[in-house]
């Protein structure tokens, strides 16, 4: 029993292993990331330092639903962690993750507009029809301003808990518990409009079992 405990014990102290890490600051080429119609993104430059734009937001899914993200090709995660720069040229962005087909994902609607509003300003769920909210009724605006704004998107799937931070502030702005999608693939868009992102940093736990075709959240023509 003695040895036992004692291996145990030691076993507390094996450090994990490391999470993977994926980055980009989009100064080279979008070759990533897939878009959906290449024509409404554009690798964008300002005094030198590149980002990913959409130029054109729509079109929009059905059952209403976002379908204009770019996801990146090379992650598949369930644990992580993901931090990204966006700047918004109308009134929101999103970022999804649980991304498994273009009927079953996550995504956080980041917006000008308060919580109040049904369906702006919180994390929603796609889950074979029409996007439905399960966080940030009546949370204050995540993007206020048209200024570069930091979100962070941080998913423990053991627990099913994810959390959305805003700018400096240290309390989530959304939190959620919901366990549907224990992994997937993570993305940066718009429901309908457009705008910019930069340094994109995402740190997870990889797995295998996201498809490696068709990835694509439009729907088929």
């Amino acid at each position: 029993m003695r040895q036992i405990l004692i291996l145990l014990a030691l076993l507390a102290f094996v450090p994990l292993a490391p999470a993977a890490e994926w980055s980009d600051d989009f100064n080279s080429s979008l070759d990533r990331w897939l878009l959906p119609l290449p024509q409404h993104w554009k690798h964008g430059s300002e005094a030198g330092n590149g980002h990913l734009s959409l130029v054109v937001g729509r079109p929009i899914g059905t059952p209403r639903r976002p379908v204009k993200f770019a996801i990146l090709k090379e992650a598949c995660v369930s644990d992580f962690d993901l931090d990204v720069r966006m700047r918004r040229n109308e009134k929101s962005l999103i970022i999804t993750f649980g991304y498994q087909d273009r009927t079953r994902f996550y995504y956080t609607h980041i917006s000008s507009d308060d919580g109040d509003h049904s369906v702006h300003n919180g994390i929603f769920k796609v889950f074979g029809g029409s996007r439905y909210r399960i966080a940030g009724l009546g949370s204050e605006p995540a993007l206020p301003t048209q200024e570069w704004t930091k979100i962070r998107v941080v998913r423990d799937v053991h627990s099913g808990k994810v959390e959305v931070y805003a700018g400096d502030d240290p309390k989530p702005r959304f939190e959620a518990i919901d366990s549907s999608f224990k992994y997937g693939r993570v993305g940066l868009g718009s429901f309908d409009e457009t705008g910019d992102f930069d340094d994109f940093g995402l740190s997870g736990e990889p797995t295998d079992q996201c498809p490696s075709d068709d990835l694509s959240p439009l729907d088929p023509s």
